[in-house]
């Protein structure tokens, strides 16, 4: 890496998002680094200066950089640095010790579901009309918004699982429910994934059926994957099972 490019990158970790903006828009006309280039970052701290300080000296020994190309290495590198905290992976958790909103399975469902504004995919190995889920689901159905839930049933499971359930939440209009029938996999296959997707942009994806032990009382562990890229890709993998007729819609 360059002197310039880890000077840069140095500005990023120790500027805020706006004193990067001010340093860029101060940079951009410049042929050559004026000495009052920190003196373009209000409010900087002694660590703030001299990250900048680093940044001049860099430029200074850089003759072929100019202001417009310090100034778009800094916009990149801060539109990078922001898409990747909007990228976060969290622990969720059912069990003993659980404790706080954030990390219990039960209450993320419910803030992810109550979140929904397009389209929710459901997919859980046991799916059972758990009271709280049933309630959240007809609140965004009743919102306009698409709900699929995709499970395992009795009948394809070859035995595998002794569904309390065959047509979980049932009572709710709108919802729409696959299958994956028993022709159409490999003997004692079974559908064992569990998922949530939100939008196509959050997604919780983990150990947890959908029943009310492995809400409550279950050692579960999942993940909350706010990234549009994987939660997209999840629910473009679902979708080309459906398209490709792996799955197959219950109620038809």
């Amino acid at each position: 890496m360059s002197a310039a490019a880890t000077a840069v990158e140095w500005v990023l970790r120790q500027l805020s998002a706006d004193q990067v903006r001010e340093l860029a828009a101060a940079a951009e006309p410049c042929d050559r680094p004026p000495d009052s280039l920190a003196g373009a970052v209000r409010g900087g701290t002694p660590v703030a200066v001299d990250a900048v300080t680093r940044l001049v000296l860099a430029w200074r020994a850089t003759p072929e950089l100019s202001g417009a190309g310090v100034a778009l290495a800094l916009r990149v590198g801060l539109a990078a640095s922001e898409r990747a905290d909007r990228r976060q992976v969290r622990p969720v958790w059912t069990g003993p010790e659980a404790k706080g909103n954030q990390r219990l399975t039960a209450a993320v469902l419910h803030e992810l579901i109550a979140g929904a504004r397009a389209r929710i995919l459901l997919v859980s190995f046991a799916a059972h009309t758990v009271a709280s889920v049933a309630a959240d689901l007809r609140g965004a159905a009743e919102r306009g918004v698409g709900i699929d839930v995709v499970f395992e049933t009795a009948r394809d499971s070859d035995g595998g699982y002794d569904a309390a359930d065959d047509r979980p939440f049932g009572d709710i209009v709108g919802i729409r429910r696959w299958r994956w029938p028993a022709e159409r996999r490999a003997r004692h296959a079974l559908l064992h994934a569990k998922a949530l997707v939100i939008d196509g942009r959050r997604a919780l994806v983990g150990s947890a059926n959908l029943t009310h032990r492995a809400l409550t009382a279950n050692l579960e562990l999942g993940v909350l994957i706010d990234d549009p890229a994987v939660a997209g890709a999840i629910e473009l993998h679902v979708k080309h099972l459906v398209d490709a007729g792996v799955m197959v819609q219950l109620d038809r």
